[in-house]
């Protein structure tokens, strides 16, 4: 069964979405993009990504949209935003099995195809990435669709594949920026250049293609610009080169950090793709060859970066498939004894491995706030108001789908901000709409506004903290709290004078 074309996707699917419901909304990531989707979702703007009714430039568009169309079939949740991530690895997976399917032997193909399901479902790194509502398998799909296609045009030409190579692209960049068209190019040339000379790099001069990579991934930007004057700079300068340059942000890991996680993320499998590496035979077929130029372009390529996050890696997921199925499908076909046993082994291992990380990520998730949400939604009444005092966490409006813009009271609200924190980010985001920020962003003083405007008013702060900004929040009871975050209730019937 796994060997027919859409059975084992259809099984790698159904086993994607029996855990794709386990975990609470993870911060900052599943908060801040599912978050941004929502308010799109929301405002009707399809156009400008907002955070809290800001703008938010850090990111394109392509993953908001698709988890906006998403809101309108399963509704407005983390789960429903989950469906892209997922849908996405397994366009990847489809991709990877339909190059496999097209240039190895038609006798090996088919199990070849299978054991590179069976190693992306069973393993934490790609089922893992699948299940974040996040950027990072979105573009890495589209990486790995694009280097699929246009590696398999160069192997048998297909004006097709081609195409798709190019639109995958484009894709890519309105998934996450330029590394959507940077890495395959990368990939591609280095690999073309080693398998066939440095003439059939000329095929990625396509201007068919790079027309149809313009027409469907320039017009956002330059609207975007026209709309935000400077978004551009913002964007491709301090969000591109800059942060890939530059040491000024959170996460900073060692060289080894992604050789580290691969080895580890990929577990029980990561000893057999290793020793593959170095086989002879890897490197004597085309397939093996793309399989290591995709693993070591990559991994080096966000390896030179100081800021190192794990699901940056995720685009090499498909090329360790490349390297170890034909393996695992020659162990499993021609082997013998414990040999031959030791596919399905690894299979089962990784299975218990990637449920076992699941669970793990669960019992050790302190900065859920789905307790505290739960706990304001049993005494949440008509006309309620929700404000944040120094703190502006992502899953709070999200879990209690409000969608409208929450007044933040800060110290100094418009202060410039150094190092990755939501406080810079949603300062960075006022700049571009100042005269709608100073609505939202706000000094201690305007509390003397906020305190009578509605019936009740939720104030939301950090737990561990002696700081108040809203000085009548002393003494009110804690009515719901979280690990990181305290509700208090302010009832305006109680203070204000009647009206």
């Amino acid at each position: 069964m796994l060997q027919h074309k859409w059975w084992g996707l259809a099984l790698a699917a159904l086993v994607f979405l029996i855990t794709l419901p386990w975990r609470p909304v993870a911060l900052p990531d599943e908060g801040r993009y599912v978050g941004v989707a929502s308010q799109m979702w929301f405002s009707g703007d399809w156009l400008t990504p907002q955070m809290n009714g800001l703008p938010y430039f850090h990111k394109p568009p392509l993953f908001y949209w698709l988890a906006g169309l998403s809101f309108g079939l399963t509704g407005e949740s983390a789960i429903g935003a989950r469906l892209v991530p997922l849908l996405a690895a397994l366009a990847a997976m489809f991709s990877l099995t339909q190059l496999m399917r097209r240039h190895l032997d038609a006798n090996q193909a088919p199990m070849v195809a299978a054991w590179a399901l069976i190693f992306m479902v069973a393993q934490p790194f790609w089922h893992l990435g699948s299940q974040f509502a996040n950027l990072d398998m979105l573009v890495a799909s589209c990486i790995g669709i694009a280097i699929c296609s246009l590696a398999s045009h160069a192997l048998k030409a297909h004006k097709g594949l081609r195409l798709l190579g190019f639109v995958a692209m484009s894709l890519g960049v309105l998934a996450k920026g330029l590394i959507g068209v940077v890495l395959p190019l990368l990939v591609l040339t280095v690999w073309l250049f080693w398998v066939q000379g440095w003439r059939s790099v000329l095929q990625l001069v396509w201007w068919r293609g790079w027309l149809a990579f313009a027409v469907i991934c320039l017009p956002w930007f330059l609207l975007m610009e026209r709309s935000n004057p400077g978004f551009l700079h913002y964007f491709f300068v301090v969000h591109h080169f800059q942060r890939y340059a530059a040491e000024g942000f959170n996460n900073v890991m060692p060289a080894w950090f992604y050789p580290g996680v691969l080895a580890i993320m990929t577990l029980p499998w990561s000893p057999v793709w290793l020793w593959l590496m170095s086989k002879k035979e890897t490197r004597s077929n085309p397939l093996g060859q793309l399989g290591l130029v995709w693993l070591l372009g990559i991994t080096l390529f966000f390896t030179l970066p100081s800021s190192k996050l794990l699901g940056y890696i995720l685009p090499v997921g498909p090329a360790l498939a490349l390297l170890i199925a034909p393996q695992l499908a020659q162990w499993h076909r021609y082997a013998s004894g414990w040999l031959q046993r030791l596919p399905t082994g690894l299979a089962i291992m990784g299975m218990v491995t990637t449920i076992g990380m699941f669970i793990g990520i669960i019992q050790v998730d302190t900065k859920s706030n789905e307790k505290l949400v739960a706990a304001m939604q049993a005494q949440w009444q008509a006309g309620d108001a929700l404000v944040f005092e120094d703190q502006f966490t992502f899953d709070v409006p999200l879990l209690l789908r409000r969608g409208a813009p929450v007044p933040v009271i800060m110290d100094d609200p418009f202060k410039p901000q150094i190092g990755d924190s939501w406080r810079r980010e949603i300062v960075e985001a006022g700049e571009f709409n100042r005269p709608k920020a100073e609505k939202i962003l706000l000094p201690p003083s305007a509390w003397a506004e906020l305190r009578c405007a509605a019936p009740r008013t939720w104030i939301v702060s950090l737990r561990k903290s002696d700081l108040v900004l809203i000085e009548e929040r002393r003494g009110l009871p804690v009515l719901a709290a979280s690990p990181r975050l305290n509700a208090y209730l302010w009832v305006a019937a109680e203070h204000c004078p009647a009206k």
